[in-house]
């Protein structure tokens, strides 16, 4: 016997919880979310570095990326026992060489309203003594940016859909995706057959994948690695400070508790898979912090993971309604900000579900590839 829902969203991770929790706002109750793990989150959305930073590199998901942040400082009284964001700032730092991308930097915040600050190389080593003997020719604060409970967010989302009706269901893989005549049908799993009419691809790294199985438009979105490291520094490191990025060296820092959470920002080709730790991440991170910020070169390791980050052949998002497949909603290709920006990317896919159409949804359409242009768009 097969179950029945209106919409059944194939991920538990930021992207399908955000979306379930929209369509609940939005009315619509029968929800199934379907996650292949254990529990919801494993992957990217409870690996990633719990960054909130505003200034991105297209203007349409700093957008996004704005209306997240407004939505965690103040989210609604019964969405999260606890705070959801600690607005603890950010510095983007660079030497002579990419100080451009500190003047384009201000330029974008002015253009979206974000109020930055350029700093000098003292006041910056100030602000972050770990900047003492880095060689950068300036840097750009914003206080705005912050650090998110990925959990509270994540638990969040599914407990407000959760309350309106939505069912989340763990350990259910999905094999097969119909969609005779070109719309969707059915999910099989391996425990059941859920007749739908809507299917979501939220599903991640594997995105593609779920893609492949319901045969939508090829959209091209791959999967990449990266890791993140807990070290204890040799300098002083205050808990409630920024988090530090250089822009041309590529490797970030942020507090975390008494030590410092660090990336290389590697970014290697991985197949749709737990992703094991590559035992020359260390070295590239050691080059970086030797180049960037050499008083924590030497900094003692205490752990290291490594995640996902997933993206289109155009580094863009990918939401909305596949132009080969009715019924098939993308929500994808997040590349490492799928947390940051999940409010607004949940109100996006939500309205792309309901059939919906914006100016807003056509710049992140999977109908824009080269692959799907054969197909009209429906």
């Amino acid at each position: 016997m097969a179950s029945r829902a209106d919409v059944v969203i194939l991920g538990a991770g930021f992207a399908g919880a955000a979306t379930a929790y929209h369509l609940a706002k939005r009315g619509v109750r029968d929800v199934v979310v379907l996650e292949r793990e254990p529990a919801p989150g494993l992957h990217a959305s409870g690996r990633n570095a719990s960054l909130v930073f505003l200034l991105m590199e297209h203007a349409d998901e700093a957008q996004l990326a704005i209306e997240g942040a407004e939505f965690y400082a103040s989210p609604p009284e019964d969405f999260s026992s606890r705070p959801l964001l600690r607005r603890a700032g950010s510095l983007l730092v660079a030497s002579d060489a990419g100080i451009g991308d500190i003047v384009a930097a201000a330029r974008d915040a002015e253009s979206l309203g974000v109020e930055v600050r350029r700093l000098s190389p003292q006041e910056a080593a100030e602000r972050v003594p770990a900047l003492h003997d880095a060689a950068i020719a300036g840097a750009l604060e914003n206080p705005a940016d912050g650090v998110v409970d990925v959990r509270a967010l994540l638990e969040g989302y599914l407990g407000a859909a959760r309350r309106a009706g939505a069912t989340i269901r763990c350990n259910e893989r999905v094999t097969a995706i119909a969609a005779p005549r070109g719309e969707v049908t059915e999910v099989t799993t391996g425990t059941d057959r859920i007749e739908t009419r809507i299917v979501v691809d939220a599903a991640g790294a594997w995105a593609g994948e779920i893609g492949r199985l319901a045969g939508a438009a090829p959209v091209g979105i791959a999967p990449f690695r990266r890791h993140i490291f807990l070290g204890r520094p040799a300098v002083g490191i205050d808990p409630g400070g920024p988090f530090v990025w250089h822009s041309n060296v590529d490797v970030y820092f942020r507090p975390e508790g008494e030590g410092l959470l660090l990336s290389p920002c590697d970014q290697t080709p991985h197949a749709a898979a737990d992703p094991e730790v590559d035992g020359d991440s260390e070295t590239w991170l050691r080059e970086k912090l030797g180049r960037a910020f050499p008083s924590l070169a030497g900094i003692e390791t205490t752990g290291v993971r490594a995640c996902l980050r997933t993206f289109a052949p155009d580094g863009r998002f990918v939401i909305g309604r596949d132009p080969r497949v009715e019924g098939f909603v993308w929500v994808a290709a997040l590349g490492g900000h799928g947390m940051s920006t999940s409010y607004g990317v949940g109100r996006l896919a939500a309205a792309a579900v309901i059939g919906e159409r914006s100016p807003e949804l056509e710049r992140f359409s999977p109908a824009r590839f080269p692959s799907a242009e054969d197909v009209s768009a429906r």
